[in-house]
């Protein structure tokens, strides 16, 4: 164990004379790092630290170490490749090349890995070396080219277009699993660039991907028309038919986008998020209090008998597990216990309107929404209620001070009775107004219907 230290050690400062003291120590020391389980080999450390030397070594020693892979499946060809290091990286492939095709935990190669951190210079290396690892799919069916623009790498993306076996329709039109080609994620995060060079290799512009959007409906999805026209100049030639209630784009490259009111389509999305956000809240508030009210239901106040007791001339009897309050105040007890699983079965109503929500095939539109809203913040209303109640009697029963409990019986059920009231009446004042709104709205249109039929009379 102490050589193993002392070997990472020396791979940490790509130490060669101690790399070889130890292995003139220990002969077998390179064969136990193998077989052990540890989570890098000292060639994993180097290769990562770009100690050239060392890896070399350690190469000339035991080759086997460079197809070992750590505890995320990366090989020292994954790691130099990732940091750039193209004489390591030439070092490695020199021993096994047929490691650019190892994936690790995510399904990526040491080509995926040089694409994404954008080393042209170590991705042409690893290219020549084993142009069919450049045709492996990462993970979500992503090629390499969906990772080099997804992490919006240009000059690796030409490097790996300009292999011979990607160089072909089939290959650079290809999807991942959510239907998505190179352009459709270079249109989303508005590489225009990017895009540029897309069409003139020959990209297909027209593909759907699996929410049936064209890469230029989906850079031109929810933004004005003046910021899809910045697309369109990149997209020449396209024609196509889509909801004309969202835009409209011609062969002449021109945008006509037909959005509804930007009042209205404000208003309609910061309702939805209103009543996503609520949704939440009751969900979190509605499992606070079911976990309060099930563990006072076990757990009653005063806590429980601890033993049988038959009864004598100055106590009742009681058996063990009994409630002491049910025994002391049989009528407050009571009280609780309705209290009590009034505010267990109230949000566990919640729970489960939440869970059948988020089940329900169809999906609510605003209306329904709003409706499913305002029921459950009327449970958890009656939950809340209740749960201050049941705290109070809790209270009461445990306080020395008959007059301390007589307040709380007054003054919490009251404090959450009157902002209970309050927001009623907030939410009728603002119902009367929207009444009297839309009642205004109906009386103005009949008195203009009424005064264009007496014109034309």
């Amino acid at each position: 164990m102490e050589f193993e230290l002392e070997l990472r050690e020396a791979a940490m400062e790509g130490n060669v004379p101690s790399l070889l003291e130890l292995l003139g120590k220990d002969r077998l020391l390179l064969d136990r790092i193998m077989t052990g389980n540890q989570i890098e080999t000292p060639l994993h450390i180097a290769a990562m630290l770009g100690h050239l030397k060392f890896v070399e070594e350690v190469l000339a020693q035991k080759a086997e170490l460079e197809k070992v892979q750590n505890s995320q499946g990366l090989t020292p060809l994954h790691l130099a490749a990732a940091k750039g290091y193209l004489n390591i990286v030439e070092c490695l492939l020199r021993v096994s090349p047929e490691m650019c095709s190892i994936y690790d935990r995510y399904k990526r190669n040491p080509l995926h890995v040089a694409a994404m951190k954008g080393h042209v210079d170590v991705l042409e290396c690893l290219v020549r070396a084993s142009p069919d690892a450049a045709c492996n799919d990462a993970e979500n069916g992503q090629t390499i080219l969906h990772l080099c623009v997804k992490h919006n790498r240009l000059e690796a993306l030409k490097v790996a277009i300009a292999i011979d076996i990607i160089r072909n329709d089939q290959f650079i039109n290809s999807t991942d699993e959510d239907g998505n080609t190179i352009l459709h994620l270079a249109a989303a995060d508005r590489q225009t660039e990017t895009i540029d060079f897309l069409i003139d290799k020959g990209v297909n512009p027209n593909i759907k991907n699996s929410r049936g959007f064209t890469a230029l409906r989906l850079s031109a999805q929810g933004q004005r028309a003046d910021r899809a026209s910045d697309i369109v100049d990149y997209v020449p030639q396209i024609s196509e038919s889509h909801d004309q209630s969202r835009r409209i784009v011609n062969a002449e490259n021109t945008v006509t986008a037909v959005h509804p009111p930007e009042g209205e389509e404000n208003n309609e999305e910061s309702k939805r998020k209103w009543q996503e956000s609520m949704h939440e809240t009751v969900m979190l508030v509605a499992v606070l209090i079911a976990t309060v009210a099930f563990q006072a239901g076990i757990t009653p106040p005063g806590g429980t008998w601890q033993d049988d007791f038959q009864g004598d001339k100055d106590r009742k009897p009681h058996s063990a597990g009994y409630s002491i309050m049910a025994d002391k105040e049989p009528f407050r007890y009571e009280s609780f216990l309705i209290y009590n699983t009034i505010s267990l079965v109230a949000s566990l109503s919640i729970i489960l309107l939440r869970i059948s929500g988020r089940n329900s095939k169809q999906r609510p539109n605003s209306k329904q929404r709003s409706i499913s809203t305002w029921i459950a913040m009327l449970i958890l209303w009656v939950a809340i209620i209740s749960m201050a109640s049941t705290y109070t009697i809790s209270l009461t029963f445990s306080s020395p001070n008959v007059n301390i409990g007589s307040r709380l019986l007054s003054i919490v059920p009251g404090c959450v009775g009157f902002m209970v009231f309050l927001l009623l009446l907030v939410n009728v004042l603002k119902l009367i107004l929207k009444v009297v709104g839309k009642v205004r709205k109906c009386f103005r249109e009949f008195l203009e219907r009424r005064k264009r039929k007496d014109t034309l009379v």
